[in-house]
């Protein structure tokens, strides 16, 4: 599934994006039976202002890709230090990710974590493939910011805004 491009070293590649330092997201959404899905995403970014557009890109190997293939909405919720461990337990297969962190509910039972540093309210508007990941394009229906400040996904670690890299 995977291309080598002419004896690319994975571990080399790795290392190489690992000195991009990206922001943070916990994306969330609720299947059509209920039941609360979520993961940790850096590929996160803004699409397009008119329409108002974002995308993020979703492991094609995670427990709920199924979900949010079928999801017609999904939030984006960009974190700050203080989630860092809750970072950790939504990009970890089989936890119960909700059972930490505090939610709030949207109208339609979307979680939204109240203490981010901005939420974004989405409608799936396109999903496009990615090598051994999706690219889910939103259509934002609706963004809040908090008061804190994003942390940052550096070097294989959080580093908060406003810090030095060692």
């Amino acid at each position: 599934m995977v291309d080598q491009f002419q004896g690319l070293d994975p571990a080399a590649f790795r290392s190489a994006l690992a000195q991009f330092p990206s922001g943070v997201t916990i994306v969330t959404t609720r299947s059509d039976e209920g039941t609360l899905h979520g993961f940790t995403a850096s590929s996160f970014a803004s699409l397009s202002l008119d329409p108002p557009l974002v995308l993020v890109c979703l492991d094609r190997r995670a427990d709920c890709f199924p979900v949010f293939m079928a999801a017609k909405h999904f939030v984006v919720n960009i974190v700050t230090d203080t989630h860092a461990e809750l970072a950790i337990k939504f990009a970890t297969k089989g936890e119960n990710k909700f059972a930490y962190g505090s939610f709030e509910f949207d109208e339609a039972g979307h979680p939204l974590l109240s203490d981010a540093a901005a939420v974004i309210r989405c409608e799936l508007e396109q999903a496009v493939p990615g090598g051994d990941h999706v690219i889910l394009i939103g259509r934002v229906h609706d963004a809040r910011t908090g008061s804190s400040k994003p942390v940052t996904w550096y070097r294989g670690g959080f580093l908060p805004l406003g810090e030095s890299a060692a």
